[in-house]
């Protein structure tokens, strides 16, 4: 019986609670506000310059099980519906650097997956209708990206600092 106290014991204490640097800021993966973002480093720190919300089709479309797949497209055809299952909430461009054709720029595909946090003005941010041009984040893409000018990625994780 003493063992098994002794031995749960040692094992509380080695197993602990492990929280005291989540939501610190002190582990580098979060802000303070307790949302983690991925523990390497940013793939791009810019300023936010285009914010372009997703507007799903909806209207005068046919449905994606409707479209043949094997069948002719033309620019006269009506576009193809948004799928209700969507995840996109809209794009975001961040640039390293400013100034036309100068530096790495990404075109980010923003998410319901997508981790979004940090602080602008005094307000905390957490949501897509947060994001203004002119902010200043630290970004992380995830799965292949488009080598285009500007690269094309999905967001995995987006943290404001100003």
């Amino acid at each position: 019986m003493v063992g098994a106290v002794l031995s749960l014991s040692l094992l509380t204490a080695a197993c602990g609670d492990d929280d005291s640097t989540v939501g610190s800021g002190s582990d580098g993966t979060s802000d303070g506000t307790g949302v983690e973002v991925p523990d390497r480093e940013p793939d791009l720190v810019g300023t936010i310059t285009v914010v372009t919300p997703f507007v799903p089709i909806t209207e005068d479309c046919v449905p994606a099980d409707e479209d043949d797949p094997d069948g002719t497209t033309s620019n006269e055809d009506p576009p193809i519906c948004t799928p209700a299952d969507n995840d996109v909430l809209g794009t975001i461009l961040v640039e390293g650097d400013v100034r036309p054709e100068q530096g790495r720029k990404i075109s980010y595909t923003v998410t319901t997956g997508t981790t979004i946090t940090g602080t602008a003005d005094g307000a905390g941010i957490g949501a897509f209708a947060d994001f203004v041009e002119g902010q200043l984040a630290e970004t992380w893409a995830t799965g292949p990206c488009a080598e285009s000018y500007p690269e094309q990625c999905t967001l995995a994780a987006i943290r404001v600092t100003g």
